[in-house]
């Protein structure tokens, strides 16, 4: 075999050259990667400053431009200090966003322009400032018009009046009609006065209001001929003292309003101001908008490089995508071809023959003919196995004899119909026969009583033939000893290419003497059990007896204990009773009255109340005479309401109750559903509830109370517990025992035939104490809603 034409140096190759397009792949996808990475770079370097930046100056310009209209809408010099800090506040951050520009084409634009609008919005602020002090002067002159105003119509009131008095007075005794024509004409002067100056101050209103779009010097003007042509008029009034007051008020308005006055210097003053902040406002919008332009200019540079560098980016991932797509096809196509003709054709297949060979060798076909041949690994194990199986076949006929000779086993040989071919010594001694026999049949070494079983395993439907293995045992006798048991295994083997039968023989006597005496040992031992078992049937049935009577005491012991609590409460329900059957008595007689009277209307109470009390005694006499009624243990448990059970037990122990003073009370506020058997839990309940009445007997505060401790893990748990002194440390220990008591009169069965209730309804009883140190029994029921 050539060194350079092995499947090792050819899969060598194979590797190296998908190793080294393998770096390849990875070499171009490194450079695409740093390329990337560099252009990223740039783009976090150089451009996303210049957009974050460009960000900032849009956003606060924006703002800027927000607080200089709420500056300009304010007329307030209180809020103008704040809001002038504001826009400081946004003209530094703009400045701040600049000075992050300081690397591009337009910073000293940008900066220059910054620089100027911070000095006019500086005086556009100062203007506001003057404006609005000015606009509150103005308004304090506007209201003291407007007092002079209302104070000159309050005046004419008087002085109509008086006019009007002389003009009354003198109508009925007047001779000359001259002074009536002097009174009614100083009386339609007044008129006259009160409309011009009414006029004057509406037309001072309308400039006031209108100071913006007129000509302040030609509106005063107007009004000066308005004031000389009021004060004309006014002067006609001097002889009246009592318009002194009006005439001063009238003048002082003059004042105010005439032209060169007070009101004309204030509006020129208030419309010079409103020119300069016009101008500055027009300035500073043009500075802003110019201000954008730049930033828009300097964002769309921007965009344009971005725009530049993602085409870079893209062609350079696009020529290394198709770089790299080469490079993956041109692996994939060598992958093919390696996998069909390298692995494929060259190693998988040929092993596959290996593999066919190997399993005819291992099936034992030592001469099939080998298919692998060739100069590469492969061919070399076609032809080890080829010598392989020519040793094997020359071995297999020399040693099958000796292998078969030198064990330990009996082995016997022969062919498919019977005939011995060899027997090993070991075999030999099991015989009375020492010579090796010739031609003999199998079935001929044993009794004749034999043949026939032996025969018939050489026939074609025995199961040495279907199933390919056998086994028999056989008795054989020996001269001068004792039989022997034989377990002969029959097995088919190929040699060569026949088939043989071999037969080993295994001594079983001891096995078999020993299989005898355990088979006459488990005949005694089930005869003794068969006994036992007799025995045991008639115990447990003894058994059964015994608990059915014991289950009929404790009935009989229950119902006992029934009775005994009917007996203890005769005395206080005869009296439960009696106060019912005296007011019956009461109310028939009462009904016989109203009967012989004809006063049918008091029947109807008369007998709803007798129906009542019938209805509580019967009451009362049907839970006595359920609570007494003899039950069976044996009655099926369903689900019980437990508040309705704690009722009926009160209702039995309720005149005891009543007759020594004692309090019940049942806290139970939730409906509680438990498995149990109505009739005996009520035993239960009653006997706790009596034991209760007598522990509290001979004490100050006689109270009973039940109450729920609880639902958990499908367990149900009631306490009962009393105000008595509770239970003491020497007896608590010894209450579940039978006639146990610390009562005077009593057998002590209470509480163990509770016990015994309790375990057959699969519930609990426990004894404890209450914090007031009083007795407390907990009941534990299995909770039928958990179920």
């Amino acid at each position: 075999m050539r060194f350079g034409n092995t499947i090792g140096n050819r899969l060598i190759a194979s590797i190296a050259v998908m190793a080294l397009l393998t770096i390849s792949v990875s070499l171009i996808a490194i450079y695409n990667w740093e390329s990337l990475d560099d252009q990223i770079q740039t783009m976090v370097d150089k451009n996303m400053p210049t957009l974050r930046a460009s960000y900032q100056l849009e956003r606060n310009t924006a703002g800027l431009q927000a607080a200089l209209n709420l500056l300009s809408n304010n007329t307030d010099p209180i809020l103008h200090a704040d809001l002038k800090q504001n826009i400081n506040n946004k003209l530094t951050k703009i400045n701040e966003a600049i000075v992050q520009t300081a690397s591009l084409k337009y910073h000293s634009a940008i900066k220059s322009e910054h620089d100027t609008l911070f000095n006019d919005i500086n005086a556009y602020a100062d203007l506001l400032y003057q404006r609005n002090t000015h606009l509150y002067v103005l308004a304090q002159t506007e209201s003291n018009i407007k007092w002079l105003h209302h104070d000159m119509v309050d005046e004419l009131t008087p002085i109509r009046q008086e006019v009007e008095w002389q003009l009354t007075r003198m109508l009925p005794n007047a001779l000359v009609s001259s002074t009536i024509n002097e009174v009614m004409t100083e009386f339609s002067l007044l008129q006259a006065i009160t409309v011009k100056e009414n006029e004057l101050h509406q037309l001072v209103q309308e400039i006031i209001l209108q100071r913006q779009e007129r000509d302040i010097v030609n509106a005063f003007y107007f009004i000066g001929y308005k004031t000389k042509e009021i004060s004309q008029m006014s002067q006609s009034l001097s002889h009246y003292t009592s318009t002194v007051s009006y005439r001063q008020l009238l003048n002082e308005l003059i004042a105010l309003v005439e032209p060169g006055g007070i009101l004309e210097k204030q509006l020129l003053q208030d419309y010079k101001i409103y020119q300069q902040i016009t101008s500055y406002q027009d300035k500073i919008q043009a500075q802003l908008a110019y201000q954008e332009a730049l930033i828009l200019t300097m964002v769309e540079q921007e965009d344009a490089s971005l725009n530049v560098l993602n085409e870079k980016t893209r062609q350079a991932i696009s020529i290394s995508s198709l770089i790299l797509f080469g490079t993956m096809v041109v692996t994939l196509f060598l992958s093919v071809m390696l996998s069909i003709y390298l692995v494929g054709q060259g190693i998988v297949k040929r092993l596959n023959l290996l593999s066919q060979d190997l399993m005819a060798v291992a099936n034992n076909q030592l001469d099939a003919q080998i298919q692998v041949s060739g100069n590469d690994e492969i061919g070399q194990l076609g032809d080890n196995l080829r010598h392989f199986c020519r040793q094997m076949q020359e071995m297999q006929q020399s040693n099958a004899l000796n292998l078969i000779n030198n064990t330990q086993a009996s082995i016997i040989t022969c062919n498919l119909a019977g005939i011995i071919e060899s027997v090993n010594p070991s075999a030999l001694n099991l015989f009375d026969n020492i010579e090796m026999p010739k031609n003999r049949s199998i079935w001929e070494l044993f009794s004749p009583t034999m043949y026939a079983r032996l025969q018939s395993l050489f026939t074609e439907t025995s199961p040495l033939f279907s199933l390919g293995g056998c086994n028999l045992t056989l008795k054989q006798k020996k001269l001068d000893q004792e039989n022997l048991y034989l377990r002969l295994d029959f097995r088919l083997f190929q040699q060569g290419q026949n088939e043989k039968v071999i037969i080993t023989m295994t001594d079983i006597t001891e096995q078999e003497k020993a299989a005898r005496w355990l088979e006459k040992m488990v005949r005694e031992k089930t005869h003794s059990l068969t006994s036992r078992n007799r025995q045991l049937k008639l115990e447990i049935e003894d058994r059964k007896r015994v608990e059915d009577d014991l289950r009929a005491t404790q009935d009989e012991l229950i119902q006992a204990a029934k009775m005994a609590v009917v007996g203890q409460t005769m005395t206080s329900l005869a009296h439960e009773l009696n106060q019912p059957l005296s007011a019956i008595s009461t109310h028939i007689f009462t009904a016989k009255l109203a009967l012989d009277k004809q006063r049918l209307e008091q029947l109807s109470a008369s007998l709803e109340k007798v129906e009542s009390l019938a209805a509580r005694m019967g009451r009362i006499i049907a839970s006595l005479k359920s609570f007494s009624k003899k039950q069976s243990s044996d009655n099926p448990m369903k689900p019980v309401e437990l508040n309705a059970s704690i009722k009926q037990a009160m209702m039995i122990v309720e005149s005891r109750a009543k007759v020594q003073q004692t309090e019940i009370r049942n806290q139970l506020t939730t409906s509680c559903y438990c498995y149990a058997d109505q009739i005996q839990l009520e035993q239960v309940l009653v006997n706790l509830l009596v034991n209760s009445c007598d522990a509290v007997a001979g004490c100050e505060q006689r109270i009973i109370t039940l109450e729920s401790l609880g639902c958990q893990a499908g367990r149900c748990c009631l306490a009962v517990s009393d105000s008595g002194n509770g239970f003491s440390v020497e007896i608590i220990e010894k209450l579940f025992i039978p006639f146990t008591t610390t009562k005077e009169v009593g057998l002590g069965l209470g509480l163990s035939i509770c016990r015994s209730i309790m375990n057959r309804l699969d519930g609990d009883i426990f004894l404890a104490s209450n914090l007031q140190g009083g007795a407390m029994v907990v009941l534990e029921l299995k909770n039928y809603d958990n179920e």
